[in-house]
């Protein structure tokens, strides 16, 4: 009996795994205007936060989406949103190069891109370019942020003993 139930567990694993296998590598049918319609929705987000656009960025960020910045700190979509409200962190320009998205089925996508940005936040100038990195879901759909990182590039301080 116990030789049974661990001969079928074993199947039902390896039939699992093969149909994972086979519905992971499939994309979307319009993969190629799903990647356009997904820079364009990351460029729209850019000038959102230069003219303060609450409610765009309210409605393309996840209220469940984290956001791990330059400085390592992680902070929450409500969190964000506040320091926009408040004029914490101010967006002067936005300006987007280098996109690459990945498809991950029809509904997760993984977009990353250089941006040279001017800013300030908590009256710090923060101005720079960086590299960004954004996964994406459909819910109910739409596409919003589920997940966000952002790294400073540009020169790299050595550390000395």
């Amino acid at each position: 009996m116990k030789r049974t139930c661990c001969l079928l567990l074993l199947l039902v694993c390896a039939c699992s795994a093969t149909v994972a296998q086979k519905t992971a590598g499939k994309m979307p049918a319009n993969a190629e205007k799903t990647k356009a319609e997904l820079i364009q929705l990351d460029r729209d987000w850019g000038a959102a936060t230069v003219t303060n656009d609450l409610d765009f960025v309210k409605s393309l960020v996840a209220d469940d989406c984290l956001f791990t910045e330059a400085d390592g700190m992680v902070a929450t979509k409500a969190e964000m949103i506040k320091d926009m409200e408040s004029g914490k962190s101010k967006t002067a320009s936005n300006q987007p190069t280098e996109y690459n998205v990945r498809l991950y089925g029809p509904d997760m996508a993984v977009i990353r891109h250089n941006i040279t940005t001017t800013g300030t936040e908590n009256g710090k100038d923060v101005s720079g370019e960086y590299r960004r990195m954004h996964v994406l879901v459909r819910r109910e759909g739409r596409w919003v942020v589920v997940d966000s990182q952002s790294v400073r590039v540009g020169p790299v301080a050595v550390a000395t003993k």
